[in-house]
């Protein structure tokens, strides 16, 4: 068998293979559709054959293909309740807390403001504003957590909590 014939030949077989796998995808897709939707009569499939092919030239035997009636009954989705609570209108209004303020020192060395004073938001990692004193910038944090209605946390030199939950009384 020359290469042109067997090229050829195997086209044959792949094109074949591939209208197999459509045909059997396009099967179990109309199975599935008819799984979701509820109906009570079945639904009547069939299912055309693709022709053989035979050559003299082509080694490849291929099983025949038999046209098929499928008939699948639908089976319905079981009926499921579900019972919805409505929450209490305190559970419902809940708004998150605002962040804290906190004041502590710059320790990186290759900053400007190394070892000045900063106000950082809770979580963040970008500083809002550098002091060179802890009292201006705890007077800046105030400031802040009272239009943002929050707290400020103030820590000591070696960044443990020197007092927490500071809000200014009045």
């Amino acid at each position: 068998m020359g290469f042109f014939k067997k090229r050829k030949a195997r086209k044959l077989a792949e094109q074949q293979a591939k209208a197999a796998l459509e045909q059997k995808k396009a099967e179990e897709l109309l199975v599935k559709q008819q799984s979701q939707t509820v109906k009570e009569e079945p639904v009547k499939l069939e299912v055309k054959a693709t022709p053989k092919v035979e050559q003299k030239t082509v080694a490849v035997k291929q099983e025949p293909i038999v046209e098929k009636k499928v008939e699948a009954p639908i089976k319905k989705a079981p009926v499921v309740e579900k019972k919805v609570e409505a929450p209490a209108q305190d559970e419902t209004k809940k708004e998150p807390k605002p962040a804290k303020y906190h004041v502590s020192q710059n320790k990186d060395p290759k900053s400007d403001n190394h070892r000045n004073w900063r106000v950082r938001k809770e979580g963040s990692e970008k500083t809002i504003k550098f002091f060179s004193t802890q009292k201006e910038a705890i007077e800046y944090a105030e400031s802040l957590a009272v239009t943002a209605g929050s707290s400020v946390v103030i820590h000591k030199l070696d960044g443990s909590i020197r007092k927490q939950s500071y809000t200014k009384k009045e």
